[in-house]
């Protein structure tokens, strides 16, 4: 393999974050050297928990680290309609409860000393609020030069879902996010507009669970997330969005989607705009534009192709559960 991506995943399990990591875990080009959690989707506690359990269910040589406990400003009641009150709640049979330990380092830190062991090799995949990287930054503002990139699932170019401006990452703590997008760093975001693109469909949760047939968690957590999906947006729609994974995807195979560099603020203000990430799209004569563009935003994405992709990872991982127990 000619560019193996050495990257680190800070992420706040969650199911679609599990089928990024699965993702991740299972193609040859990347390697994963760790899991960094932030509180999120759930409680740190229930977000460490999850991916512990992840780790152990499919026999992944790959530490965690504990990081924030709560965002730097913003406080909300952590919401359990999508993934559950535990963060990784399942239809059927869930993961075993985790038998591994978290590491004693701090995510933050962590992060810190992996990127300046290794300046301009790792990729941090953010999958999850942005607080661990906002305070490595505060710490460490040179990190955003010794970091090869950010890619990031949050955000979006178009309408929000936790309001209608903001997606729930970016504005579970917009002001870590506000942060990242001025520090220099090279990002890539993977907005709702382009992860709404990418579908985890019926035939799709079918082909995972004919791999392993029996018992089969990850065709039932994969159910039950894609039922909640359909519950809030109508059964009627051809799949549920499978936003995390769109930036593992894109390291294995970027030509899945379109991007565009374009200037990017995260707004902080009190009223109805906290958490939007303004993109902005306007068109301009190349030679007069002298916006400064400190972000390549996906923008088109192949559905097929996705959905092809994360279903062989997925049926691959039903496979290797059944063969760690």
């Amino acid at each position: 393999m000619s560019d193996i991506h050495r990257i680190i995943i800070d992420c706040d399990p969650g199911h679609d974050d599990m089928a990024a990591i699965l993702l991740a875990a299972w193609h040859p080009s990347i390697k994963l050297e760790a899991i960094t959690t932030v509180c999120g989707n759930a409680p740190l506690n229930h977000t460490t928990n999850n991916a512990l359990r992840i780790v152990d269910a499919f026999g992944l040589d790959v530490p965690v680290y504990a990081g924030a406990e709560q965002p730097l400003l913003h406080r909300y009641a952590f919401p359990a309609e999508f993934h559950g009150p535990s963060g990784l709640d399942s239809a059927g049979e869930d993961l075993p409860p985790a038998r591994g330990t978290v590491q004693t380092q701090h995510a933050v830190d962590t992060i810190i000393e992996r990127v300046e062991a290794a300046p301009g090799e790792i990729t941090l995949v953010v999958i999850g609020p942005m607080t661990n990287l906002a305070l490595a930054l505060a710490l460490r503002p040179s990190l955003a030069q010794k970091l090869r990139q950010v890619v990031f699932m949050g955000g979006s170019a178009t309408e929000g879902n936790v309001t209608p401006a903001a997606e729930f990452n970016v504005w579970a703590d917009a002001e870590a996010a506000r942060i990242v997008f001025r520090s220099g760093v090279r990002l890539v975001m993977f907005g709702l507009n382009a992860t709404h693109q990418t579908l985890m469909r019926r035939e799709d949760v079918a082909k995972i669970r004919a791999a392993q047939p029996g018992s089969n968690p990850v065709a039932d957590i994969m159910d039950f997330y894609c039922g909640t999906y359909f519950r809030f947006a109508g059964a009627d729609k051809p799949g549920a969005p499978m936003h995390d994974p769109c930036a593992i995807a894109y390291l294995i195979e970027p030509t899945i989607f379109e991007l565009t560099e374009r200037p990017g603020e995260v707004l902080v203000s009190a009223d109805g705009g906290y958490g939007q990430t303004l993109i902005d799209m306007r068109p301009q004569d190349p030679a007069h534009d002298t916006r400064v563009k400190n972000v390549a935003v996906a923008i088109k994405a192949d559905p097929i192709r996705f959905a092809a992709l994360v279903t062989e990872a997925l049926s691959w991982a039903a496979g290797r559960i059944s063969s760690t127990r």
